[in-house]
């Protein structure tokens, strides 16, 4: 076969490297981390995570790398974790693929029998598993793509107020004294004339996908968390970032951004896609 890696791709995460000393991406400064590197010839590193470096694979040859795991924010009054990376693809039956980070990384295949590996998780910003090894394109064909991101802004709700929301936009939660809006989907945060709050939000960019064929895992979007003043009346653009496309040969597909045009507008970058050979075996 043909041992010729590609690095896995810078983003808000790094993707995972392939093969011989395929280095993994770097991550953007403060908001993600970088992906696995493989010395080892013949499996996968694992995707970064919003939390934690994607793993390296160890020589001789052994498991996929793990996918980093990501950053935990309470939306609901539960805590989870989003923006983990993908878990690097595996070999043979005895070297297995990386698990998925904490956060929606999706988990790298196998071979024998799940060559595929398994998509990032919708709505984390969670990187693709990458992919196992296999006997051909349509062998290795398969959901490796990255998950879509996400946008929360949340603002205090006033001592007189009882889960009363001050704007609209996306699914609207209270908790804690806050009225928080989630978006899953590209959309508007409007604000009447009478809003003054300071807002707090995370923002995050959809996850890379996967690699082929021993592919290393996707890097997991970037996780942008900030607070800026809002007042008066305004609609804001909320733009949720989608996943790295699955990747049906030897193509890099990264997540992409996620931004909120506040006054001072913030982008999420998506992940770095997973590395793979330059040809299938």
């Amino acid at each position: 076969g043909d041992d010729s890696p590609i690095d896995g791709a810078p983003g808000g995460s790094g993707g995972g490297g392939n093969r011989s000393g395929g280095a993994g991406g770097t991550g953007t400064p403060g908001q993600g981390n970088p992906g696995g590197a493989s010395p080892n010839n013949h499996v996968g590193g694992g995707g970064g995570g919003a939390g934690q470096p994607g793993g390296d694979t160890a020589a001789p040859p052994g498991p996929g790398g793990l996918g980093g795991d990501g950053l935990s924010v309470s939306i609901t009054g539960v805590s989870t974790h989003y923006a983990g990376g993908g878990g690097g693809g595996g070999n043979v039956s005895y070297y297995t693929g990386g698990a998925g980070g904490l956060g929606g990384g999706g988990t790298g295949g196998s071979y024998p029998p799940a060559e595929t590996g398994t998509a990032g998780t919708q709505g984390t910003g969670g990187g693709g598993g990458g992919g196992g090894n296999g006997l051909g394109p349509n062998v290795e064909s398969g959901l490796r793509h990255g998950g879509s991101g996400i946008v929360v802004v949340k603002y205090q709700i006033g001592v007189t107020q009882t889960s009363t929301a001050k704007a609209t936009g996306g699914s609207i939660n209270f908790y804690d004294g806050r009225t928080i809006h989630v978006f899953r989907n590209t959309g508007t945060f409007t604000t009447p004339s009478s809003f003054n709050e300071t807002v707090h939000y995370v923002v995050i960019g959809g996850g890379g996908n996967g690699g082929y064929d021993l592919g290393g895992g996707g890097g997991s979007g970037a996780w942008v968390e900030n607070s800026q003043p809002i007042s008066g009346s305004n609609t804001f653009t909320v733009t949720v970032g989608g996943g790295g496309a699955a990747a049906l040969s030897a193509t890099k597909y990264p997540g992409s951004n996620s931004t909120v045009n506040f006054p001072t507008s913030v982008t999420a970058q998506g992940g770095g896609a997973g590395g793979m050979p330059t040809s299938n075996n």
